[in-house]
């Protein structure tokens, strides 16, 4: 049998079942395969008798690798670095593929000791295509479950909302504050000439105001927000620079809140609430555009096939659990638990340019006020429809553009040759594996979770 260690703390589970959040013991070896499984989970979890269950979230939220130690144990870690730290190659680290269950036996047969149960990203049953209210509905109730879920088993934390001004964190931050008594909100912009703010930090200013929300103003200047770039390199697993631009803001924010709020012992948690992952699942994105030169470039595809691309790549977004945790911070994406009522949505929906403003509107409603919904879009790393004023820009000005991340993330990594790193991470997903067989998986199928294969 061979024995398996964990390096360092894995990130915490915020899984929910659409009742109540998972607990370490409804994910054990011991118990069977859940069957429906929302929001983040890593698991590797042993028992007296030395079965194990290795389990990742069906949107693979959690990040979870592995590799073989020169002892022959199988290390997991959340972040290939460590395992690097810990001897083992660049080359031999693999992902826990999303989405899987894998349960290890060790008094089975060998040709039955390895249990693999594929985890569906959405329920048994296919969503059923319901209208624009129906499915608001469905977001709604799923995010009021999940949030009083979290607050319940989380009484004494403090709690805090990223809040860009735009539908998404807004939306967040109107629903927390019904749940969480000591909510704050929290606000990113970068320093400008004349104290000039963004137009993101003007209407977080306003918002907090009218859902009576303190808010923290996080202004940051250039210098202080690029010495985080090994910290995001490093624990957002990534090099791409729409990646690394969104971990930067969310490492200021992560700095600040320490910076004020430090971890003591016996203090409470500190949790982070954001408002990613809508994005994906309206495949709301859009390249960018500065000096002549096109930035965030989106495959070729209609808007239900790019949200499917958008949301097969979460696995390797760790812009958000990663960049949060490595200032020792506890962050929460609300939206995964509501995928299957996104995901229901069809191409009609998809045609439609003002699609997000017509579902937040029936999502929230009156929670929000007018000027939110008629804000026109503008992303964090740009701050406000003005060009040249974020961080694509300020990075680019730098010299740091894809090739600069790339090539410093392999440093970070010990690779000499970052041409490696193509097999690491490739059309958006990371080399991903079993252990204990060592089988490579290149191409994951979901399927329904209560389907197992026995791996030979």
């Amino acid at each position: 049998m061979t024995a398996i260690r964990i390096i360092g703390p894995l990130e915490p589970t915020f899984a929910w079942d659409g009742c109540r959040l998972y607990d370490a013991a409804d994910l054990g070896p011991a118990v069977p395969v859940p069957a429906d499984l929302r929001g983040a989970a890593s698991v590797v979890q042993g028992d007296r008798a030395g079965n194990y269950r290795i389990l990742r979230d069906p949107l693979g939220i959690n990040t979870l690798f592995w590799g073989y130690d020169a002892a022959g144990t199988v290390a997991f870690a959340t972040k290939p670095r460590a395992l690097v730290a810990a001897g083992i190659p660049f080359d031999d680290i693999f992902a826990i593929p999303s989405g899987c269950v894998l349960d290890v036996n060790p008094s089975q047969p060998r040709s039955h000791r390895w249990s693999l149960v594929p985890l569906a990203w959405r329920s048994v049953n296919p969503p059923v295509r319901q209208g624009l209210e129906e499915n608001a509905a469905s977001v709604r109730t799923a995010l009021d479950g999940y949030l009083a879920a979290v607050a319940g088993a989380a009484a004494d934390a403090r709690v805090f909302v990223c809040l860009s001004g735009g539908l998404d964190s807004s939306g967040i931050a109107a629903i927390a504050r019904r749940h969480f008594s000591d909510l704050t909100a929290i606000s990113f912009d970068l320093a400008r000439p004349g104290g000039r703010s963004s137009e993101d930090r003007r209407t977080a200013e306003r918002l907090a105001m009218d859902l009576d929300i303190p808010l923290w103003s996080v202004t940051v200047t250039e210098d202080e927000l690029f010495a985080h770039l090994d910290t995001v390199l490093a624990d957002g697993i990534d090099w791409r620079d729409f990646n690394v631009h969104a971990s930067l803001v969310n490492a200021a924010l992560a700095a600040h809140i320490d910076r004020e709020l430090p971890a003591t012992a016996g203090a409470a948690r500190r949790m982070v609430l954001t408002g990613d992952l809508a994005n994906e699942f309206l495949a709301d994105y859009h390249p960018e555009h500065y000096n002549g030169r096109t930035y965030y470039g989106l495959p070729r595809l209609s808007g239900a096939a790019l949200r499917a691309s958008l949301v097969r790549g979460l696995g390797t977004s760790h812009r958000e659990i990663g960049v949060f945790a490595a200032w020792g911070l506890e962050a929460i994406q609300p939206y995964a638990v509501a995928v299957d009522a996104y995901m229901a949505l069809t191409d009609p929906f998809f045609d439609q340019d003002d699609r997000k403003q017509q579902l937040c509107r029936a999502i929230f409603g009156e929670l929000l006020p007018e000027y939110v919904y008629a804000r026109k879009k503008a992303r964090a790393q740009v701050g406000d429809a003005q060009t040249g004023s974020g961080v694509l820009s300020a990075a680019i000005n730098r010299g740091i553009d894809a090739a600069w991340l790339r090539k410093r993330f392999a440093e970070l990594h010990g690779i000499t040759d970052g041409k490696r790193l193509d097999r690491f991470l490739r059309a958006g997903h990371y080399r991903s594996a079993i252990p204990f067989e060592h089988q490579e998986v290149t191409t994951w199928r979901n399927s329904s979770p209560d389907s197992a294969t026995a791996i030979p």
